[in-house]
């Protein structure tokens, strides 16, 4: 009965010091979950875009584009789907009430089916103009045809009038925006990562109609919008 007790007590140690190690070698480091990642990446991509338009304007995303769009999904990485030939990403979808103004809670997407980018690692943002745009978009899956969309317009005079309703723009490794035309690709609800940043299902069309907490990792986003759009009436 001692050595069984022994014998109990010495595995009850053992587990205890193998928690005290584990619990030591993660201690101090700051360990992202991937919906995290994706927003902090997004927030970068957006600061790094706004720093570019201030230097150099003319050959940067007009900021009445900026400041007119109802929605902008940015995705701060496309990759090469493994196995085949197209690309794919998920990133944040940030749109604001037609009422108010104020900034709805973000919601991740994906673009997926996209067979015209050059290269892994560079970003996309997508902007929506109209309300026509806003209804599709909210919807669980968005086709992209030449139809509703195309290269967006650089420049700070550049005209903006003809944009149609989703207007892209490409920003790869080497960090110069350029018009881009994600025809033929599709936008799809990342519904899974939404849930896992707000641990609720949300329906697309929620983010519109009901007042939900944003959750502290998703914030860093909102604010990066909100800087962009900084001086929009």
């Amino acid at each position: 009965m001692r050595i069984f007790a022994i014998l109990i007590i010495s595995t009850a140690l053992s587990a205890i010091c193998a928690g005290v190690i584990s619990y030591a070698q993660t201690e101090g480091f700051d360990v992202k979950t991937p919906v995290q990642t994706i927003a902090d990446n997004t927030s970068k991509l957006i600061n790094e875009i706004s720093a570019d338009a201030k230097r150099e304007p003319k050959t940067s995303i007009p900021q009445n584009v900026v400041c007119s769009a109802a929605c902008l999904l940015v995705i701060p990485s496309i990759q090469v789907v493994p196995g085949r030939d197209d690309f794919a990403g998920t990133g944040l979808l940030g749109c604001r009430h037609a009422d108010s103004g104020k900034p709805a809670p973000p919601i991740f997407f994906q673009i997926t089916n996209l067979d015209s980018f050059n290269e892994s690692g560079g970003g996309l943002v997508i902007f929506v103009m109209d309300r026509a745009g806003v209804k599709s978009i909210l919807g669980d899956q968005l086709q992209l045809t030449s139809g509703n969309t195309g290269g967006g317009v650089t420049g700070a005079e550049a005209d903006v009038k003809n944009l149609k309703s989703f207007p892209a723009y490409a920003r790869p490794a080497d960090g110069t925006i350029q018009p881009f035309d994600a025809s033929g690709s599709t936008l799809v609800y990342a519904g899974g990562d939404t849930f896992n940043a707000y641990q609720q299902d949300i329906d697309p069309v929620d983010i519109m109609l009901f007042s939900i907490d944003v959750p502290p990792a998703l914030r860093g986003f909102n604010n990066a919008l909100e800087e962009w759009r900084n001086g929009c009436k």
